[in-house]
């Protein structure tokens, strides 16, 4: 997480010199409204992080994720933050932090506020850092960040547009089949491009191709150097050109919407 105005800035130069035109920034309430005091250029689309443990965010702890110090952000407070246009996306939603399931009761005034305004929603799946439960988050399990734990979601809420964080058919390779049975679902496959060699990572992206779903990637960081983030891409000697575009830029403009952007 970024704390001084000077990263801030340093970072939206970044996302300029690697001409990064959109790019999503999840945390709480305080971080993105200095976020949003800093995106001069509106490269930035905000969404608030949640579910929350004892108001604060999973991740670090140092800060609370609503002004409210709430674990959840109020859906009428949250519903005007996106007729507003201070928020454009909702998560990373934190669920296997906190030791909520996707499908719990307490999501779906959420879920019905995201598919009613077309709001995306991202899911963090797959894992976290050693020691999670130990040093966190007491109710975090790996076994809940399998993306089948979305099935029900998707299937109650049909018109639901949802991004799988860190989707990662080498260990899950039910990926594939939820992506084939819900075709408005995309994936992001970051931070693997840092945390796998250059081989293992283009056997993960070599799931997708194979299965002909490289349309259904969006480039991430993950907050990672974004050089050496397109480099794992672009070294992929199996991707065409079309395909880097889809993933660089091409399919977050229809997932998202923003039609032109890529020009």
């Amino acid at each position: 997480m970024v704390d001084t105005d000077a990263a801030m800035v340093d970072a939206l130069a970044e996302l300029q010199r690697h001409n990064v035109v959109l790019a999503a920034a999840s945390g709480p309430q305080d971080f993105l409204a200095a976020w949003s005091a800093a995106d001069t250029d509106e490269r930035l689309l905000l969404a608030p992080i949640f579910p929350c443990i004892d108001g604060k965010n999973p991740t670090s702890f140092r800060h609370d994720c609503f002004t409210s110090g709430a674990d959840f952000p109020d859906v009428e407070w949250l519903e005007a933050q996106y007729a507003g246009g201070t928020y454009q996306l909702m998560g990373e939603m934190y669920n296997q932090y906190a030791g909520i399931p996707f499908d719990d009761p307490r999501m779906a005034p959420y879920y019905e506020l995201a598919e009613r305004l077309g709001i995306p929603v991202a899911f963090h799946t797959h894992s976290a850092p050693p020691l999670t439960a130990q040093q966190c988050c007491p109710a975090f399990r790996l076994a809940n960040g399998n993306p089948m734990l979305l099935e029900n979601v998707l299937v109650a809420y049909p018109k639901l547009k949802v991004q799988i964080m860190h989707a990662n058919p080498l260990v899950y390779p039910e990926v594939i089949d939820l992506l084939v049975q819900f075709p408005k679902v995309y994936v992001d496959i970051s931070a693997w491009q840092m945390a796998y060699t250059r081989n293992k990572f283009h056997r993960l992206l070599r799931e997708y191709a194979d299965a002909g779903l490289t349309g259904r990637i969006m480039f991430g960081s993950d907050g990672h150097d974004y050089a050496k983030a397109f480099e794992a891409y672009e070294s992929a000697d199996f991707l065409s050109d079309r395909q880097l575009a889809g993933i660089f830029c091409k399919n977050a403009e229809r997932f998202l919407r923003k039609r032109g952007v890529c020009d």
